[in-house]
């Protein structure tokens, strides 16, 4: 059987006497990759609908580039901090708008799963395993990356340009011939003359980096801003290569080689040298120009420093579905302690920078997952096949034949099921009435209040979508468009620090919706002076400032029910200016 330039052969778990041959008949690739697609669909689809609240600001945003038909025009949804908005992320938001206008929020959150599902395919196809093993150690790691993928976001782009930069990479490495130094191993075992490395035979070789990179390149840095993340991956490939390249050579010289690692070769990585030269260029293609990469700078460092969630170190966040990375942690480090394959430079490089980007940021856990999950894969597979080589003198029983197309058929059932549930629009409606204040936006409506609305900060997001043009928020979810002063003074006002009443008065603050247990809701109704109650219900509050919300003459407010919860109508006199 040849070998190619890695030392790996070509027909691992495929070829002609294998011992993972009754797995290889029992489950085909392309059964596999069925049972892939139909379980992740199952993974993702359990979570929905999930109505991110980041969803609703995009929303907004993409509704008013196409409004404008242009990305320069001050911010429409704020009104602490008016300015053009330098967005990383317009393309994206235009497209979310556009697609929003024809199949409305249950088409959008289809689009979500179907990129979710496509973003772990290519995990799964990136695996070098047998099929059963690629199977489940695809599903684990979607599962993994479950709690923080999100739902209508940009960042699924993203995530799906960072899996297919994963399979890339990895099929050059199963694969050398996909490069010159391939084709530089083949000319040599023939013994003839070495293929030079002018910069003319990088362009004549089938790699097509230098091409491909920059403009998807092009296109990542208008569509999000997780792309030098994406630089960083390459850059790391490339001393990856070199440092396996040195070890095999002191090996050799040592004679102490016992295990061959890829290695693409020096004309392999000055094409990455050149692709990401290029593509350094491609980013700078936005309407923003170089300013837009600046931007992209600044919000990771002032994401960092925000109270957000999703940005919190791992070791910080209590929740219960975090351990489950914990676990998958645990589960690639066992496989580097103890797993017949040895790690190479890539796996450690890669291994490396995202577990810390993951522990520095609980968002960069659905990273690690796409990174990680072919490595652990190929662990489990030499595992795997060093097992069924002890055992393949034992008598086995037959795997039914019936057996895969009826799981498969059980899983598309299952799959089916869940999707005509989750996907219900009236479900939808539940979600939107129980995690955001949907009957009082309905009710400010109505009253026809225009003002500067001070929110929850996942609520900001919702409120100036759905009242966008009568009311203006304090934030939403866009951390890096608001200078850190403002952001600051909003969490000194939500949360009822000392100076909260004079941040209301400074910024113009005339309306808050609320939770009716949050502390500003707290203190205004405590410390009532100057503002008053008008809309109250189970999941928010409204007030307003008095001067602006005084009765009709012999028209006192009354309670009215709907929906079984009592709310507080006050008539008003005129809109909130």
């Amino acid at each position: 059987m040849r070998q190619d330039c890695s030392g790996r052969e070509s027909a691992k778990y495929y070829g002609v006497g294998s011992t993972l041959q009754k797995e290889v008949i029992s489950l085909t690739e392309r059964m596999a990759t069925l049972i892939a697609a139909l379980g992740l669909v199952i993974v993702f689809a359990t979570a929905h609908p999930v109505l991110d609240p980041d969803m609703w600001w995009h929303l907004a945003v993409g509704d008013a580039i196409l409004q404008h038909r242009s990305v320069y025009f001050v911010d429409p949804l704020s009104f602490t901090n008016p300015k053009v908005w330098v967005n990383s992320q317009w393309l994206t938001e235009a497209f979310f708008a556009a697609f929003y206008r024809r199949v409305g929020v249950v088409g959008l959150e289809v689009l979500a799963l179907v990129l979710k599902v496509v973003t772990f395919l290519l995990v799964f196809k990136a695996m070098n395993a047998p099929p059963l093993t690629k199977v489940w150690v695809t599903v684990l790691f979607a599962f993994g990356a479950l709690p923080l993928i999100g739902g209508v976001r940009p960042q699924l782009l993203s995530f799906l340009f960072l899996a297919w930069l994963t399979l890339t990479i990895h099929r050059y490495r199963q694969k050398p011939e996909m490069c010159v130094q391939g084709a530089e191993c083949e000319v040599q075992n023939h013994g003839e003359v070495k293929t030079n490395l002018s910069l003319r035979t990088i362009f004549r070789t089938s790699h097509t980096a230098p091409c491909t990179f920059p403009l998807l390149f092009a296109l990542w840095s208008n569509a999000h801003s997780f792309y030098p993340i994406a630089f960083a991956l390459i850059l790391l490939a490339i001393l990856a290569d070199y440092l396996n390249e040195r070890k095999g050579v002191r090996d050799e010289g040592r004679g102490t080689m016992t295990e061959q690692r890829p290695v693409l070769g020096s004309v392999w990585r000055r094409q990455m040298a050149l692709a990401l030269i290029l593509s350094a260029v491609a980013v700078m293609v936005t309407p923003f120009g170089w300013h837009s990469l600046k931007q992209v700078l600044v919000n990771i460092v002032q994401s960092s420093q925000l109270p957000i969630e999703e940005w919190k170190p791992a070791i910080a966040m209590r929740h219960p579905l975090v351990l489950i990375w914990a676990f998958l942690l645990l589960l690639w480090l066992f496989c580097l302690a103890w797993s017949p394959k040895r790690p190479d430079a890539l796996e450690l490089l890669w291994g490396a920078f995202a577990t810390l980007s993951a522990l520095t940021g609980v968002r960069m856990i659905v990273l690690w997952c796409i990174v990680l999950a072919p490595f652990v894969g190929e662990h489990l597979g030499q595992w795997i096949s060093q097992i069924a080589q002890e055992t393949s003198e034992r008598r086995q029983p037959p795997v039914p034949v019936w057996l895969p197309s009826v799981t498969l058929t059980l899983i598309a059932f299952l799959a089916g099921l869940i999707l005509a549930l989750r996907f219900n629009p009236s479900e939808f409606i539940k979600r939107e009435r129980k995690e955001y204040p949907q009957r009082a936006v309905a009710w400010l409506k109505g009253a026809g209040l225009r003002g500067n609305c001070l929110t929850r900060y996942d609520w900001g997001g919702y409120v100036a979508w759905q009242l966008k043009g009568q009311v203006k928020v304090f934030v939403d979810g866009r951390a890096d468009f608001y200078p850190p002063k403002v952001m600051n003074d909003f969490i000194a006002a939500y949360f009822g620090k000392a100076n909260w009443r004079n941040v209301l008065d400074r910024y113009g603050v005339t309306m808050v919706i609320a939770p009716p247990d949050a502390p500003i809701s707290n203190l205004l109704s405590m410390h009532a002076s100057g503002w008053r109650c008008v809309y109250r219900d189970k999941g928010a509050v409204v007030f307003i400032r008095r001067i602006l919300a005084t009765s009709q003459p012999n028209q006192p407010a009354k309670p009215q029910k709907a929906n079984g919860q009592t709310e507080l109508m006050l008539p008003l006199t005129s809109a909130v200016q």
